[in-house]
């Protein structure tokens, strides 16, 4: 019987910095991109502010496309990793979904990378998330723990209409995120400032009333 070879220090020194070495160069890619785009990133300003070489990067990613897209996958993975902390399967249903509403409204006012690198990809067609299948597999049990959610909250009678978990997401994301993304453009044709700390909290409360209203929940007046 052949016995495996004992794992040497050095092994699990190197296996560790080699981890940490991926992990920094994907931090600095996903700000380099949130920035410049996918045409407008540089590798040389990746390698520098990550303290590595251009081998490092082709050796961990494999090209510039390649990095391109696990900083799409990162990014994504962040705020469906902590998605997932909601409790969708039980307790009140209107409370969940106020939650759900309230994360999304919250995570998009304070992850500027991620709105960045979606708007980013948005004005290249999609063309790379297209080739990321980890954010598909990442992304649908989100939509059918909504689903569960509308189903448990209307079979209870809590909600009183039954909606699409699609839908009812795209009807979140959008109270959450146009006013970020095109906030320069809508504060001038309305006249606000839509940086405003007050005028985004109302904007919060407006999302939350919005999305239980159409699930059909009576709010406090």
């Amino acid at each position: 019987m052949i016995q495996p070879k004992p794992t040497r220090k050095s092994d699990t020194v190197r296996s560790r910095d080699a981890a940490r070495t991926q992990a920094e160069i994907l931090s600095v890619a996903v700000q380099e991109f949130a920035e410049h785009g996918f045409h407008g990133a540089r590798v040389e300003r990746i390698t520098n502010a990550a303290k590595c070489n251009s081998r490092m990067i082709y050796h961990y990613f494999g090209s510039k496309e390649q990095l391109y897209i696990a900083a799409l996958d990162s990014v994504f993975a962040a705020i469906r990793n902590q998605e997932a902390r909601l409790d969708f399967s039980g307790g009140d249903p209107v409370a969940t979904a106020r939650q759900l509403v309230e994360f999304t409204y919250d995570y998009f006012a304070n992850n500027a990378s991620f709105l960045k690198m979606t708007r980013n990809e948005n004005l290249l067609g999609g063309k790379y998330i297209e080739r990321s299948q980890m954010i598909r597999d990442m992304s649908q049990p989100l939509i059918t723990a909504i689903g569960k959610l509308i189903d448990r909250g209307y079979a209870a009678g809590a909600f009183t209409r039954k909606a699409d978990p699609v839908q009812l997401y795209l009807s979140i994301v959008a109270l959450s995120a146009h006013h970020l993304n095109n906030g320069p453009t809508l504060g001038v044709v309305v006249g606000k400032d839509l940086t405003d700390a007050d005028w985004q909290a109302d904007r919060r409360t407006h999302a939350v009333e919005v999305i239980l209203s159409y699930l059909g929940i009576a709010q406090e007046s």
